[in-house]
C-alpha cells in the first residue's frame, strides 16, 4: 500500500481557531495534492486503447467463466458513474480549491477504468460493441449521489473519509478477479518471470493490475488528507471515520442494471465477503491510521470528545491503543504529558 510522510505542519500564529485549523488543512491537502498529482503523471500515465495486452485478451478470452464476465461487467457500470462521482463532490467540496483540483484528477484517472473494462470484455469475445452499448446506455439512465447512498457522509470530510474505504475496497476486488482471472488462464496467482520481465501481466489480469494500481494510490491519497484531518480535528475525523467504517457499502450497485446477476455472482464466487472486508479493507485502513482494531478507534472517538479547546496538533499524540497525551507546553516529553482522562 502506499504511504506518505506528512509536510512539516503550517506555522499558524494566533491561537487554534477553527479557521486556523481549515488554513492549516487547505495548505498542507495543497502540498499533498502536489506530491500526488507529480507521480499520477509520471508514473501511472497509461492509456486504455494503447497500453492493455489487447490481443491476449482475444486468445485466452474462452478460457473465462461466466461469474467471471459477469462482475468484469458489473464493475463496468460501476466505473461508468465516474461523472456522477465528480459532479457530486466537486458541489460537496465547492470553494476548497486544493479538493477541487484532486475531485478533478481523480475523476481523470477514474475515465479510464470503465474505458478498460469495456475493453476486456470485448477483445475477450464475450460481449459485442451492440450489447456493451446497450449495457452502458442503461447504467446512464440513473443518477447517483452520496446523499442518496450514504446520507451523512455528503461533507468534505466523509467524501474523503469514504474515498478512502472505497478506494482500498475496490483495490482489493480488482486484485481479487484478477487472481481468479489467472487462475482460469492456468497460471499461479501472481506473475511469472516472464511476466515480470516484460513488465505486464498477460491478457485481463494485465488490465486489472494496471487498473488496481491506480485504485491503491487514490486509496494512499485519500488516506493521506483524512490524517492531516485527523491532525487538525480529531474528534470529527475519527467519528466520521467511525461512522463510515460501520456504513460502508460500495457505491452504484443498487442502481446497476445488472444488479441481480452481480449480486449471484459475489454469492457463488465469495469474491468480496464481509469476513474479506474486515480482513483485507478495514483492518488495514484502521492499521494505516494508527489504531490497533476498531475498538482503539472507538475510544479515541470519545477520548478526543474530551481534548481541552484551543490545543494544536503539536500538545496532542495518539496511541495505537486510541488513547490521547496532550502536552501543555511545546515540550512534548514525558514529563510534560498528561493522559486524556
Amino acid at each position: 500500500m502506499a504511504t506518505f510522510q506528512n509536510p512539516t505542519p503550517t506555522i499558524v500564529s494566533g491561537p487554534w481557531t477553527r479557521e486556523a485549523r481549515e488554513r492549516a488543512v487547505a495548505q498542507e491537502v495543497k502540498l499533498a495534492y502536489i506530491e500526488y498529482f507529480r507521480k499520477a503523471v509520471k508514473s501511472r500515465n497509461w492509456i486504455p486503447w494503447d497500453d492493455l495486452p489487447l490481443k491476449e485478451m482475444t486468445e485466452y478470452g474462452p478460457k473465462l467463466s461466466e461469474d467471471t464476465v459477469t462482475l468484469i461487467q458489473s464493475f463496468l457500470g460501476v466505473e461508468d458513474y465516474v461523472g456522477d462521482y465528480v459532479l457530486d463532490a466537486l458541489n460537496t467540496v465547492h470553494g476548497r480549491r486544493e479538493r477541487r483540483n484532486l475531485q478533478l484528477q481523480w475523476g481523470a484517472e477514474e475515465a479510464k477504468h470503465a474505458e478498460a473494462w469495456e475493453l476486456v470484455l470485448l477483445h475477450s469475445g464475450v460481449r459485442t460493441e451492440e450489447q456493451l452499448e446497450a449495457y452502458r446506455d442503461q447504467v446512464a439512465e440513473h443518477h447517483w449521489s452520496m446523499g442518496e447512498n450514504h446520507p451523512g457522509f455528503d461533507t468534505p470530510l466523509g467524501l474523503a473519509v469514504y474515498a478512502m474505504v472505497q478506494e482500498r475496497a475496490t483495490y482489493f476486488n480488482y486484485d481479487e478477479l484478477r487472481k481468479r482471472i489467472r487462475a482460469e488462464y492456468g497460471l499461479p496467482d501472481q506473475a511469472t518471470a516472464e511476466e515480470r520481465q516484460r513488465g505486464q501481466q498477460i491478457g485481463a489480469a494485465g488490465a486489472f493490475k494496471i487498473v488496481a494500481n491506480d485504485e491503491i494510490a487514490h486509496h494512499g491519497m485519500f488516506l493521506r488528507i483524512v490524517d492531516i484531518h485527523k491532525k487538525y480535528f480529531p474528534y470529527e475525523t475519527l467519528d466520521m471515520v467511525l461512522r463510515v467504517l460501520k456504513g460502508f457499502n460500495m457505491p452504484a450497485l443498487y442502481i446497476l442494471p445488472d444488479e441481480e446477476n452481480m449480486k449471484a455472482a459475489l454469492e457463488r464466487t465469495q469474491l468480496y465477503t464481509p469476513l474479506k472486508h474486515g480482513r483485507s479493507v478495514a483492518n488495514p485502513v484502521l492499521d494505516a491510521l494508527g489504531f490497533d482494531n476498531k475498538r482503539a478507534l472507538e475510544r479515541a472517538v470519545q477520548q478526543s470528545k474530551l481534548l481541552p479547546i484551543g490545543l494544536g496538533p503539536e500538545h496532542v499524540a495518539i496511541s495505537r491503543s486510541g488513547e490521547f497525551v496532550v502536552s501543555m507546553d511545546t515540550d512534548t516529553s514525558e514529563a510534560n504529558a498528561t493522559p486524556v482522562a
